[in-house]
């Protein structure tokens, strides 16, 4: 039975409470769809953003946005396959979460590592070690950390084990504790032939991801772990250093860094998120491209009837023939709106690009 060693110390309760403090800021803001949308195409942008700079793969924060949005990136190796993998890899598991039955398990921790092999590796290739087979070291600098004394056919068995105190430790230790422990006993494990370090993040995503860490506080996990990296290695390199025979391994360092990080993350969401708000009342007080009253209820009114005369809008707004004229001239003018006809047989109907 595996059973973690680590002390809950001050810090590690204070990371949490400012968290989940926060956590409960965002979820509880009011804001339109639209800016939910966009909260969320940002959180999606930076991920790949920082996973790309993970891979070493140069992209701006505009090329993120097209990989988020479908396009593909092509170089010269295979690390532009592996980030559009991983594009795939959110996509899966924003589409397979909702399912509160699905949990991580050894099936869930294959899938994720298949479809970040797709078009790099042989799907069969997505497998732990189980006998001779060494680490590949592509895209690795994690693999170091791994605990050498395991023996590979005891790998499958290691993060069973893992998994069964994962599932068991549900209603006795925070979720963020959880997911620690996990990330760290994994890499300490390495247990897959290939992309240990980019599956342990993407293992990451899902379990932030499943205990409401992601969704609805639009954290980017892979910026974590790309901004803390150094921060996180030291930690790493501190307990494999530390571990003695007679006094075993204590992670307390690693939980302490990565709770702090989570709750200096979701501080930085909260004050975006504030920022969208303010930004969206400010521009639900200006007129939408300067338009009056009237203008804005025409464009209404023309998106359930498909045209309208001068006349009709003289009337319906009670105003004079030319005021109407200039009305929809600027409209048209704006491209609001476009002509059909001549004379006294003109209309109007929106215009669509």
């Amino acid at each position: 039975m595996y059973e973690p060693n680590y002390t809950i110390t001050d810090n590690i309760l204070n990371n949490i409470v400012k968290l989940e403090i926060d956590k409960q800021a965002v979820e509880n803001t009011v804001f339109s769809t639209r800016t939910r949308n966009r909260l969320s195409q940002r959180a999606k942008t930076l991920d790949l953003f920082h996973f790309a700079h993970i891979l070493n793969v140069n992209l701006t924060l505009r090329d993120a946005e097209k990989v988020s949005e479908g396009k593909r990136v092509v170089t010269e190796d295979i690390r532009g396959t592996v980030l559009n993998n991983y594009r795939n890899v959110l996509e899966f598991t924003r589409s397979n979460i909702s399912d509160t039955y699905v949990d991580i398990d050894l099936n869930i921790i294959l899938h994720l590592n298949k479809i970040l092999l797709t078009d790099w590796r042989e799907s069969w290739e997505a497998k732990f070690r189980t006998g001779g087979e060494g680490v590949d070291l592509t895209l690795e600098n994690w693999a170091t950390l791994r605990d050498e004394s395991i023996e590979p056919m005891k790998v499958q068995q290691q993060i069973a084990l893992l998994i069964d105190w994962y599932k068991n430790s549900m209603s006795k230790v925070h979720d963020l504790l959880r997911v620690g422990v996990f990330i760290e006993k994994f890499i300490e494990i390495c247990p897959l032939l290939f992309a240990n370090k980019l599956t342990a993040i993407a293992i990451a995503d899902y379990l932030l991801y499943k205990n409401g860490y992601v969704a609805k506080s639009y954290l980017p996990t892979s910026r974590n772990f790309d901004v803390y990296e150094d921060e996180y290695l030291d930690a790493w390199n501190q307990i494999k250093n530390n571990t003695g025979k007679t006094e075993g391994k204590n992670i307390t360092i690693w939980l302490e860094r990565l709770t702090k990080n989570l709750a200096s993350d979701m501080r930085e969401t909260k004050e975006e998120m504030r920022k969208s708000v303010r930004d969206e009342e400010k521009g639900s007080k200006q007129p939408f491209l300067d338009l009056n009253k009237r203008q804005l209820k025409i464009l209404r009114y023309l998106q359930t009837i498909p045209t309208v005369k001068r006349e009709d809008y003289v009337h319906m707004m009670d105003v004079s023939t030319m005021t109407a004229y200039r009305d929809l001239t600027e409209l048209v003018e704006k491209k609001l709106l476009k002509i059909e006809g001549q004379g006294r047989g003109t209309k109007y109907m929106l215009y669509h690009r």
